[in-house]
């Protein structure tokens, strides 16, 4: 059995050192899509980016917002959001406790 899990201390700056990410599945699993937990240790936002692929984040602690295009909703553990190819986006804390998610996305 392979197991991975979210740890700060073993991830790496991303979006222009806005966030902390690491791979989502275990180290050599195989899967048609590309993966990374998304971390804010506190109050903060990701960079501000879009991508050419679809994209869904998957929301598993903490409290926020995310930014799609022109709409800025709340999101908490259990919370799915779809980000369409080529809309800009982001993630929001405005707490000082942590907010994680996973994202997957495809061509």
């Amino acid at each position: 059995m392979n197991r991975s899990r979210f740890e700060p201390a073993t991830a790496s700056l991303a979006h222009l050192d806005t966030i902390l990410a690491s791979d989502v599945l275990p180290a050599g699993m195989e899967a048609p899509f590309d993966h990374a937990w998304g971390y804010l240790a506190g109050k903060g936002s990701m960079e501000l980016h879009a991508h050419l692929a679809a994209e869904v984040y998957f929301f598993f602690g903490g409290e926020g917002f995310v930014v799609v295009g022109d709409e800025r909703q709340p999101v908490r553990c259990g919370d799915v959001i779809d980000i369409p190819r080529n809309v800009l986006h982001t993630v929001e804390n405005e707490t000082d406790s942590p907010l994680l998610w996973a994202a997957l996305w495809w061509n």
